[in-house]
């Protein structure tokens, strides 16, 4: 178990040195095979098996959907709709910012994706009516949140995969999460914007013309809204499973494009070349974390995990702590898609002699994954705002704390400690 645990802590070093994930995982697991002595005939088996998954088929789809409706322009028309709602309060760009986000999480089930196609839309705009371009980028990174959250996910796909767990429950169990932090981080911005008279307010004049101007935003941005409609709708309305929701979000966002005239070969192009990219990353990331995960079972490495930490103490409060603790350091040093690979597998035997549900320990792992994706080393979404911005992540870091510890970790601790957040939705709509 020693020797396990010192290769576990070299693929860390390696994910912190800096090297690419599949190369680090990759490395990892051929040392676990050789210093283990496990024969290396298991290995293809462990990766045919997980991959040839018809649940893991809905990841393309949601991402390809996703890469449409930017490419298309489709999906800004959202921060059009959001805009013509709240925009014309007191800090009403960054309640766009935030709403927005958690609609095109409904879309695209991607939290960078999210960040990037909100970021590049509202940035602008933001900076136009005087907030300051580091709180606006950090409230664009911290909001990226919200796009693993609000259904469907992929980090969610992948954990109902890993533990035998539906997936339409756990897109529900995350949705209550989602909610509750769109409430938070929109008082944080409100408290944030209160005090500094720089910020401006659009205005579409009298309540007749903002009427008639949320009229045309609403319709405008129709086509972009139904999407999520659709794919929901037919899960819970039991049409069809998530990947074959994916298929349709996918089917849906051409036929849009194509019907607008906003569907070029270029964009296709594009849409799917980026696709094709994230997901072959994914898939040799997932096979070779597929052996290493065969690898903890193998050594019971998480029955060890399960064992010692309920040695450590018998109080549930404290062993929580302890676990939040545990995947907040591992979300900071891996991306959400990774991380829950790892962890799921690892941490789920523990979460069940606590006995926290599948879907409560979904949402907690989510939240928790989230937060991580906002603080270094890696923390993608700060990085990926950075760039779509054009400034530092040193810059507007200090900006993400607020939304840090009075949003996500709050919301957290309620998650951890509140089971009904998670449960209900899952509860009334699926009886589960």
């Amino acid at each position: 178990m020693i020797t396990l645990l010192l290769l576990i802590g070299l693929t860390i070093a390696m994910i912190i040195i800096g090297f690419p994930l599949f190369v680090a995982f990759g490395v990892g697991s051929l040392l676990m095979m050789i210093c283990l002595e496990i024969n290396s005939g298991f290995a293809i088996p462990a990766i045919f098996t997980n991959l040839n998954s018809f649940v893991l088929m809905a990841i393309p789809f949601f991402i390809f959907a996703g890469g449409l409706m930017t490419t298309t322009g489709i999906s800004s028309r959202i921060v059009e709709f959001a805009n013509a709602l709240v925009g014309r309060f007191k800090g009403g760009l960054g309640v766009v910012t935030i709403i927005s986000s958690a609609l095109f999480g409904a879309i695209s089930g991607s939290s960078a994706s999210a960040v990037a196609t909100i970021g590049m839309t509202i940035l602008p705009q933001m900076e136009k009516y005087g907030y300051r371009r580091e709180y606006a980028t950090a409230l664009v990174a911290c909001s990226g949140l919200l796009g693993q959250l609000i259904p469907p996910s992929i980090p969610m796909i992948l954990f109902g995969m890993l533990t035998n767990t539906s997936v339409a429950g756990c897109f529900l169990a995350t949705a209550g999460p989602g909610i509750l932090i769109v409430i938070a981080y929109c008082i944080i911005n409100y408290i944030y914007c209160r005090r500094r008279p720089e910020i401006q307010v659009e205005t579409f004049g009298s309540y007749r013309d903002n009427a008639t101007h949320i009229l045309k935003a609403t319709k405008r941005s129709s086509l972009a809204m139904i999407m999520p409609v659709l794919v929901l709708g037919g899960i819970y309305g039991g049409i069809f499973t998530p990947t074959e929701a994916g298929c349709v979000a996918a089917v849906y966002a051409i036929s849009v494009g194509v019907l607008t005239g906003k569907l070029t070969k270029k964009g296709f192009a594009r849409a799917a070349e980026e696709t094709a990219s994230i997901e072959g990353a994914i898939v040799f990331i997932m096979a070779f974390i597929m052996v290493m995960s065969r690898i903890f079972t193998y050594e019971r490495l998480p029955d060890a995990i399960a064992n010692s930490m309920l040695s450590l103490t018998d109080n549930r409060i404290v062993l929580l702590l302890l676990i939040n603790l545990f995947m907040i350091l591992m979300g900071m040093i891996m991306d959400d898609i990774s991380c829950m690979l790892i962890v799921a597998p690892l941490l789920y035997p523990l979460f069940m002699k606590l006995g926290i549900s599948p879907f409560q320990m979904a949402a907690i792992l989510a939240v928790n994954q989230g937060s991580g994706q906002m603080t270094p080393p890696v923390a993608t979404n700060l990085f990926t705002a950075a760039r779509v911005s054009g400034i530092p992540v040193s810059s507007f870091v200090k900006d993400c704390i607020p939304f840090l510890l009075f949003g996500s970790l709050p919301v957290l601790m309620l998650v951890t400690f509140v089971p009904e957040i998670s449960t209900w939705l899952p509860a009334i709509i699926l009886g589960k």
